[in-house]
C-alpha cells in the first residue's frame, strides 16, 4: 500500500467527521478590533461589519446584527448600512463576568439570507465552572472500576486479511467489559514491526456508526485501537446503525440520567478503561506509552479515560463534549448535549446531581498527564464557555491551540501540532 502523506493522515485521523463548512455565495463578517477575539471583562468591543460577494465587499448594503451571551437570547438587535467602501461599524458592551458574547450578522440578497457569526471571549481563561464536585466522586468511580476489574476480558480477535496490507495487520476485537455479557467492540491496527510499540486509544464522536480498516496513525508507528462505546459490533451494515440511531438508541445521551448507576455513559466510561486493560495485555504494546484522543464526544471520553486510568500517559482532546452541562441552569451556555434548558422538568434537580458524576469538568480536575487541546471560539456544538470551564481547572501540563474562527472542526495546522506534540511525548 502506498504510504499516506502526512496531510492525509492528519485530515483523516485528527479531525472530526464534520467537514469544514462550504463557502457561501455571500459571506458576512463581524470583525472584532482585537485580533485574538479576547477582551477584559467590562471592555467595549468594536466590530467592523461587511459582506463579501465574489471576493468584493458589498457597498451600501444593509446588515442585520444582534449580540448577546453565547447560545442565549440576544440582548440587542439592529440594522446598519455599509458605506461606499463596504464597511459598517458597531460597538458591543463588555460582559461583567468571564464568558462569551456572540455577534450574529446577516444579509438578504435576492430573497436568500446569508449569515455569519463571531464569538468573542471576555477573560476566557478565568471562566469558572458552574458544576460542583460531589464529595464521593472519587469513591464512586473507584468502586465502579474495582467491580469492573473483576470481570474477565474474554478477548476475541478476528484477523481481517482483506483490510490488512504489507505493513499493517487489522483485527476486529471483542472485549468483555464492566459486567458479564457486556462488550467493547473495536478495530485494531498493528504495525508489522518488531518490538513493543506505543499505542493510541481512539475514542469516537457522538452517533452510532461503523468502524473499519487501517487507522492511518498505524503508519506512524502506533498500535491503534479504534473503539465504539455502545456495546454493539462495529462491523455491521451501515443501515443497521441508521436504524439503531433512529430507533432504540435515539437520544442515548439521556438514557438513565435520573440515576448515577443507570446513566448511559457509565458503561461507556468503564468500557474505555477496559480498552486500556486490553492494550496493556498485549505483548507488542509498550504499556508506558499509551495515549487516548478524540473530538467532541471523543474529546470528552479522552479526558475521562485519562482521569480514570493513570496508565494513559498523554491525551489529545479537541472540542470536548459534556463540559459544564449545568451552565444553562445557571443562566449561561452549557456543553453538549445542552441539558437542563427546561427548568420545568420535575426531575431536573435529580438529573443535575447525576450529571456531576459524569461532567468532564470534574474529571479534568484529576488529570495528571500532559494533554493537548484544540478548539475554536465559533463552535456552537461544544461552545467555548464549556470547554474553557474544563480547561481552566486542569492542573496537569496542558497545551491549547485555539483557531478563533473555527466551529466544530479543526484546521490542519492544529492537527499537525497535535501529532508533533504526541510524538515528542513518546520520544518518537
Amino acid at each position: 500500500m502506498k504510504r499516506l502523506t502526512l496531510i492525509s493522515i492528519l485530515l483523516t485521523v485528527f479531525t472530526m467527521a464534520v467537514a469544514q463548512p462550504s463557502k457561501q455565495f455571500i459571506t458576512v463578517y463581524a470583525e472584532p478590533n482585537h485580533s485574538d477575539w479576547t477582551y477584559k471583562c467590562g471592555e467595549t468591543a468594536e466590530f467592523t461589519l461587511f459582506a463579501v460577494k465574489e471576493n468584493s465587499r458589498m457597498p451600501l448594503t444593509e446588515i442585520e446584527y444582534s449580540w448577546g451571551p453565547e447560545k442565549l437570547k440576544a440582548e440587542k438587535t439592529g440594522k446598519v448600512k455599509t458605506d461606499k467602501d463596504g464597511f459598517a461599524r458597531i460597538k458591543v458592551p463588555g460582559r461583567n463576568k468571564p464568558g462569551f458574547t456572540t455577534v450574529n450578522v446577516s444579509v438578504f440578497y435576492e430573497g436568500k439570507k446569508y449569515s455569519g457569526m463571531t464569538n468573542i471571549g471576555f477573560d476566557p481563561y478565568k471562566i469558572e465552572p458552574t458544576t460542583t464536585l460531589p464529595e464521593d466522586f472519587e469513591a464512586f468511580w473507584n468502586e465502579a472500576k474495582e467491580k469492573a476489574a473483576k470481570v474477565p476480558m474474554l478477548v476475541r480477535e478476528r484477523y481481517a486479511p482483506q483490510e490488512s496490507d504489507d505493513r499493517i495487520d487489522v483485527y476486529y476485537v471483542r472485549i468483555q467489559s464492566y459486567r458479564p455479557g457486556n462488550y467493547v467492540y473495536g478495530v485494531l491496527s498493528v504495525p508489522k514491526t518488531e518490538g513493543k510499540k506505543p499505542a493510541i486509544l481512539r475514542l469516537p464522536g457522538a452517533a452510532v456508526r461503523k468502524f473499519s480498516g487501517i487507522d492511518p496513525l498505524a503508519y506512524e508507528g502506533f498500535t491503534v485501537l479504534n473503539i465504539g462505546v455502545h456495546g454493539i459490533p462495529v462491523d455491521q451494515d451501515p443501515e443497521i446503525y441508521r436504524q439503531l440511531e433512529n430507533g432504540a438508541m435515539s437520544g442515548y445521551v439521556l438514557k438513565g440520567i435520573e440515576n448515577r448507576d443507570t446513566y448511559y455513559y457509565k458503561r461507556s466510561y468503564l468500557g474505555c478503561v477496559r480498552a486500556v486493560d486490553y492494550l496493556c495485555s498485549r505483548e507488542d504494546v509498550d504499556a508506558s506509552r499509551i495515549a487516548c484522543y478524540g473530538g467532541s464526544q471523543g474529546g470528552m471520553l479522552s479526558i475521562v479515560t485519562a482521569a480514570l486510568d493513570k496508565r494513559i500517559s498523554a491525551l489529545f482532546a479537541y472540542f470536548p463534549a459534556f463540559c459544564d452541562v449545568t451552565g444553562y441552569y445557571y443562566g449561561r451556555s452549557g456543553g453538549w448535549p445542552h441539558l437542563f434548558l427546561d427548568r420545568s422538568d420535575p426531575l431536573i434537580e435529580k438529573k443535575i446531581e447525576v450529571s456531576k458524576y459524569y461532567d468532564v469538568v470534574n474529571f479534568a480536575r484529576f488529570l495528571s498527564q500532559p494533554g493537548f487541546y484544540a478548539w475554536g471560539f465559533n463552535d456552537i456544538v461544544c461552545c467555548p464557555s464549556s470547554t474553557f470551564s474544563a480547561y481552566n481547572v486542569i492542573s496537569a501540563p496542558k497545551t491549547l491551540r485555539v483557531a478563533h474562527d473555527t466551529g466544530h472542526w479543526l484546521y490542519p495546522w492544529q492537527s499537525a501540532e497535535a501529532l508533533k506534540w504526541l510524538k515528542a511525548q513518546f520520544g518518537m
